[in-house]
């Protein structure tokens, strides 16, 4: 019996899933780490504390599971996009990566817009330029870390640096490598032309291979330190938004994806490279083709932030979503923007700033945490509503992440989407899908197809909108919007007073 082993590199957890070929999860080990915030609207992480959570819940997933090391086929990887981890010449992290919520680059993307032009830098990149995209974060260690850049050989995406310890080999995929905003999207290689513009050495860039292609074995000293065994293959696998559409079957056009983890993702493969000439959302590189992602920077960390800074300590999430199912729809009159660490998809503003509108004395703990949940999958709507401009069609979308573990906010989506939303069975989908890429690349499945067809079963009722909440919510989310348009303004002179 094949058995398979996929490991999701998230910002807040790594969770390593072990299952055998039928997709049977076998057990699941998570760790949870946080993200470190040196000065306001920095992010970083130590690349070490992942390649930890990787050593640990590698051992514990196989000791839960009672499976040799020996038995494994195969090893494959998911991460969290868009991160830079500068190494020097002997493969050493120089600092803290800088991950995609990180917002110091503001200068240096002003800088690409002016020097390249957005229209110039779109048509390479089928993207716009933004905070915590590798290319701006480099760039401003060029300029404000002179001494650390002048050390700097390669750079890796976060997943790629904790492969490269597993392995000894420096590589990445194209799914993860188009999420650094130095590629030429529509033809798949790096942007030479832009980077040699920016002044930026185009030979810090690995190889880029496909999610499925092997980046190399198990070497003696990853084995010792992860469980593991010697010579065992390890596989490419790609960006987590890439990882979780397979873990949830989505690996064809006209399907769409959900997720709210840590962010908020819209997600679609799409069947050529076209891209938003208004710069509102992203077109990616697939296995084999591209996609379609709209971003929101802050889907359950909103209610991390809600739940860490503003309920007692030791509220649960469960404790707060019983809360807000005492809640009608609408949070009667509250409303949330849900843009705490600034905003990507439509707005591409890192100035955007989060906000409750319409307090009234009547309003509870319970409707902080609904206008919350609301807020997010407005924000969703807007990427979606970009999708839709784009000339795609919906029918229903497939939802994941901690999303999808509530059925209120299972409810709000359908609601709010207008669309039935569907769930997998499976659970920890980015790590499946990782899991499942090292199966396709053992030969375990001929293809992805055979592989979700094997593997992946959804729950069979989806949530359906429930008319009457639907048009509430159609309201609310012009109010939503116009909010936004209202105080843009106001939060960038906010930004300016805080400096």
């Amino acid at each position: 019996m094949a058995f398979l082993l996929g490991i999701d590199i998230g910002t807040s957890s790594t969770k390593t899933v072990l299952m055998d070929w039928e997709g049977t999860p076998l057990s699941l080990s998570q760790e949870e780490y946080s993200f470190d915030i040196p000065r306001e609207g920095w992010a970083e992480q130590d690349a070490e504390v992942w390649w930890g959570a990787v050593c640990h819940t590698t051992k514990d997933a196989l000791r839960k599971a009672g499976v040799p090391a020996s038995h494994l086929d195969g090893i494959g990887f998911s991460g969290q996009m868009h991160g830079l981890v500068p190494l020097d010449s002997r493969g050493k992290p120089l600092r803290k990566a800088i991950i995609w919520c990180d917002q110091r680059s503001i200068a240096q993307v002003e800088k690409i817009h002016s020097f390249l032009g957005a229209e110039k830098f779109g048509a390479v990149t089928c993207n716009p330029i933004a905070t915590g995209f590798q290319l701006a974060s480099l760039l401003w260690m060029k300029e404000n870390e002179p001494g650390l850049y002048a050390r700097i050989r390669h750079v890796l995406l976060p997943k790629d640096y904790v492969r490269y310890r597993m392995t000894g080999h420096l590589s990445t995929d194209i799914t993860d490598a188009s999420g650094t905003l130095a590629l030429d999207v529509p033809q798949g290689r790096w942007a030479q032309e832009i980077l040699r513009e920016l002044g930026l050495n185009a030979e810090f860039y690995p190889s880029i291979f496909v999610p499925d292609e092997e980046a190399g074995v198990v070497t003696s000293n990853a084995a010792r330190a992860a469980g593991l065994k010697t010579g065992i293959s390890v596989f490419h696998g790609g960006a987590d938004q890439v990882m979780q559409a397979i873990g949830n079957g989505i690996i064809a056009p006209g399907q769409v994806s959900v997720t709210i983890g840590t962010g908020a993702q819209v997600f679609s493969p799409i069947a050529s490279p076209f891209y938003d000439k208004a710069l509102r959302s992203h077109t990616f590189n697939n296995r084999d083709g591209w996609y379609f992602m709209g971003a929101a920077l802050a889907g359950g960390l909103s209610l991390k932030w809600l739940r860490d800074k503003i309920f007692p300590a030791g509220t649960s999430y469960q404790d707060m979503i019983g809360l807000a199912e005492k809640v009608p729809p609408g949070s009667e009159g509250l409303v949330f923007l849900p843009y705490l660490a600034g905003e990507r998809t439509p707005h591409m503003n890192p100035y955007a700033r989060g906000m409750f509108f319409g307090l009234q004395l009547n309003h509870s703990a319970g409707h902080l945490v609904r206008a919350v949940m609301e807020g997010v999958v407005f924000s969703l709507k807007d990427c979606l509503s970009v999708f839709y401009e784009l000339g795609q069609e919906c029918k229903h979308v497939v939802a994941s992440g901690g999303g999808a573990r509530s059925a209120l906010w299972l409810q709000i989506q359908a609601d709010i989407l207008g669309r039935p939303v569907y769930t997998s069975q499976m659970t920890e989908q980015a790590s499946v899908g990782a899991a499942i890429t090292a199966g396709v690349g053992a030969g375990v499945y001929a293809d992805y197809l055979q592989a979700c067809s094997t593997v992946i079963r959804w729950n069979d009722q989806p949530y359906l909108p429930i008319r009457e909440n639907a048009g509430a919510y159609e309201e609310y989310y012009r109010l939503f919007q116009d909010l936004y348009t209202a105080n843009k303004d106001s939060m960038y002179r906010l930004s300016s007073v805080r400096r």
